[in-house]
């Protein structure tokens, strides 16, 4: 894997720079002048992985928003290397982390017909869905996904967002949700729609600060009682 470096500029789109180590890339990290926000990046990449400038200004929002963590920091800090790909409902890694999600949502509620479990391969096909694997130093620690909504045009509902107890607390399930985000809004989604619920604190608050709001449930999630649907809509402006 590699390091992917980002220094924006006023005066122009920035300068995007590869190297394999944050001393190869020959960057400073320096704060804005005016704002003393960051205005430099790194994150990992995989080796055939070519970073495009919108990525980066991404990764560099996501530092500035959240501070340093795996998915983005200061190029003169070392993190761990954290990756988030594609994967299938096959996939062993993504089996075993779902499995842990369920098991840990059984025991928050245990009451019969609480919880709607629901992803099938054809929710995550090219042009309707998306499950996303989390990796940190090559240790499967998270996942998600998000499927469009048929009867909501423009929406999609993020789903099965999971991160292990030993990896929280380094930002993965705000890594993970951005890059849902991102994947749903190329294929025109403006609307993004989930369901938790009241024993979840953890996910309650990381939706809060991700802009998510309560709205009114939809399908299998109408009078359920340990159900929170929220959701949020991006400004014309914010859509890539």
């Amino acid at each position: 894997m590699n390091l992917a470096c980002y220094v924006a500029s006023s005066s122009s789109e920035g300068t995007l720079s590869i190297g394999s180590s944050a001393a190869a890339l020959h960057d400073v990290a320096r704060p804005d002048a005016e704002t003393g926000s960051p205005c430099s990046v790194a994150w990992w990449i995989a080796d055939r992985h070519e970073p495009t400038i919108s990525e980066a200004t991404r990764r560099l929002a996501f530092l500035r928003e959240h501070g340093p963590s795996p998915h983005a920091f200061s190029p003169q800090q070392s993190m761990g290397r954290l990756t988030i790909d594609r994967v299938w409902l096959d996939d062993i890694d993504v089996q075993l982390l779902i499995a842990q999600l369920n098991a840990d949502l059984h025991q928050r509620y245990p009451e019969p017909g609480a919880l709607v479990f629901s992803l099938d391969p054809a929710d995550i096909v090219d042009g309707v869905g998306r499950l996303l694997l989390a990796q940190l130093d090559g240790r499967p620690v998270g996942c998600g996904a998000f499927r469009v909504l048929d009867d909501q045009p423009g929406s999609a509902e993020i789903k099965r967002m999971y991160v292990a107890p030993s990896a929280r607390g380094n930002k993965i399930g705000a890594a993970l949700l951005d890059e849902l985000e991102w994947s749903a809004a190329q294929l025109g989604i403006r609307r993004y729609a989930l369901e938790t619920g009241p024993r979840q604190p953890e996910a309650l608050q990381r939706f809060h600060r991700a802009g998510y709001s309560a709205c009114e449930p939809w399908g299998a999630f109408i009078d359920k009682p340990f159900s929170i649907c929220m959701a949020k809509t991006l400004a014309m402006s914010s859509i890539p």
